[in-house]
């Protein structure tokens, strides 16, 4: 073995490569073999694809490889195991390094862990750093036998002394109690995410600041405005005092004053109630700092039923975050749309602002909802420091390649632009952007990334060659929705010219329209686009 090898921080960069998620349907699991007659444990990797099951994205061939790497030779034992057991989905890692596991953990039986088991697992948890809970409707009595079997003797407590990430989306209301044996000193990352229809009793985190000190990020959601849960949550988050990241729901008063004024918090996620909005003042008592609201945070979401309560909101707390999200639940008429930009554009944040992404889980808007043009966009021009734009608010987006011209002239560092051009139930109204205006946007700007409605016949516009109208550019991604195309070879050819980075067209096609026909006919721009690319890159001489 060359010496490079035997150097542990070496064979942890390669194994961290190694252990990659990738697209393999298969997957492989850290695991052990008890052999009796020598007393002795073997790492081994097992592929299973007689059931079906959702264990993560991380269950793929690169854990197949350092299982097998583990068992190699002991100086690649500790770093491949290190990595395989960091990061588990939870159950099945656990109980299929025990003897039996199959015909011991099924539904016509609790089970429980014997010390033999006990001290099979004693080499494995101390490893594990982070821990998901993903549902899985037909597993649901292994997840709570388990989590059962956790907390009683010869099992030690805590059972994963070292956990560090605790991600739970198991939607069991029964379950959530039993969460309490991962809550550790070490621990820094919890999410919990319940349903409003089958909300758990989340008394169980009341004693999370005493049990986890270091926590520096706290998401739970899904509850809404239940009062006692928001009246739990909102103690609880008063009491840690090391928050950098929270996502939570609706909170009480306090709890969104003493948020508003957090020393380390950065990335917040908060619903915003439309009938009893928050009362923050610009002035806080002598206690807080003598700064603004939510000065420090960078990363701000807001979520309501209408964007109305946030655009109150926002006028009153004024923040100046360089990401913004902007959520509601209902429609977002132009009339609401605009008076939300306007109100925006004459607070602080238009100095810092970075990414402006504002959408709309509605998907029963009718036209007369409005829809988005350069005079609803105008406010947003003085943001000079505008990266990234997505206005998925489901409204038909009415503007020329001329108006699009004059928005990346407004914003000469965007990067991605994001219009979903209407959605849901109502029809979607014909694009006056052209390939053209595109063409423009990005000799204006850095873009690299577009969704955008386009005409697909407006190649006439273009009244010289592509390459010389937009010139060097890093343009490499581009996602057409509700768009046709009459003339697949011209527009790949175009396209090739202007955007020689752009390896495949995405389109979302209408269903209003013939979905297979469309297809076929962007099928064809894209054989088209990579035949000008190999031309580009000279491989017709070969």
């Amino acid at each position: 073995m060359h010496r490079a090898l035997q150097l542990h921080d070496i064979i942890y960069t390669i194994f961290r490569h190694i252990n990659k998620p990738s697209a393999v349907s298969y997957h492989a699991e850290p695991s052990v073999t008890y052999h009796e007659d020598d007393d002795e444990f073997e790492v081994y990797s097992v592929m299973y694809l007689d059931e079906p099951r959702n264990d993560g994205p991380r269950n793929n061939v690169g854990q197949m490889t350092l299982a097998a790497l583990a068992s190699t030779c002991r100086t690649f034992q500790e770093p491949a195991l290190d990595l395989l057991w960091a990061d588990l989905y939870f159950p099945y890692p656990l109980i299929r390094c025990l003897l039996d596991w199959r015909n011991r953990w099924r539904s016509d039986h609790a089970n429980t862990l014997s010390a033999r088991d006990w001290e099979v697992l004693q080499k494995y948890v101390p490893l594990v750093r982070s821990l998901t809970f993903l549902t899985n409707s037909w597993d649901l009595y292994r997840y709570r036998d388990v989590l059962n079997a956790l907390r009683q003797p010869p099992v030690a407590q805590p059972p994963l002394p070292n956990l560090q990430r605790l991600d739970y989306r198991h939607h069991v209301p029964e379950d959530c109690p039993l969460l309490d044996i991962f809550f550790v000193p070490s621990l820094t990352d919890l999410t919990i995410e319940v349903q409003h229809s089958r909300l758990p009793d989340i008394s169980f985190i009341s004693p999370l600041a005493t049990l986890c000190p270091h926590l520096t990020s706290f998401r739970l959601f899904g509850y809404g405005s239940h009062e006692p849960t928001v009246a739990t949550v909102s103690n609880v988050i008063m009491s840690l005092p090391h928050l950098q990241t929270l996502h939570c729901d609706q909170l009480s008063q306090a709890a969104i004053t003493f948020v508003a004024w957090h020393l380390s918090l950065t990335e917040l996620d908060i619903r915003i109630p439309s009938g009893h909005p928050y009362n923050v003042p610009q002035y806080p008592h002598h206690s807080l700092p003598q700064i603004p609201p939510f000065s420090r945070i960078k990363s701000f979401v807001m979520r309501s039923t209408h964007l109305t309560a946030i655009t109150a909101f926002i006028q009153a707390v004024q923040p100046s975050s360089s990401h913004l999200c902007i959520t509601a639940s209902q429609g977002m008429p132009s009339k609401d749309l605009q008076e939300f930009f306007s109100i925006l554009s004459n607070q602080r944040i238009h100095e810092s602002l970075q990414i402006l992404r504002v959408q709309s889980r509605s998907f029963h808007q009718t036209l007369s909802d409005g829809f988005i043009d350069i005079g609803t966009i105008e406010p947003l021009l003085c943001f000079s420091r505008l990266r990234e734009l997505h206005l998925l608010t489901g409204n038909s987006v009415h503007l020329s390649d001329e108006e699009l011209a004059a928005m990346g002239a407004s914003w000469p560092c965007l990067e991605v632009i994001n219009f979903d051009g209407g959605k849901g139930l109502r029809p979607v109204s014909s694009s006056n952007i052209s390939l053209r205006g595109l063409i423009l946007l990005v000799n204006k700007t850095h873009l690299r990334s577009a969704r955008l409605v386009l005409k697909g016949d407006g190649l006439g516009l273009i009244e010289k060659c592509p390459a010389s109208m937009v010139g060097p550019n890093d343009f490499q991604h581009l996602v057409l929705a509700d768009t046709t195309v009459d003339n697949p070879r011209d527009f790949a050819l175009v396209v090739s010219l202007a955007f020689p980075k752009v390896k495949e067209i995405v389109v979302n096609p209408s269903w209003q329209r013939d979905f297979a026909e469309e297809c076929q006919d962007w099928a064809k721009v894209n054989e088209h686009l990579k035949v000008f690319r190999l031309f580009q890159e000279g491989h017709w001489r070969n």
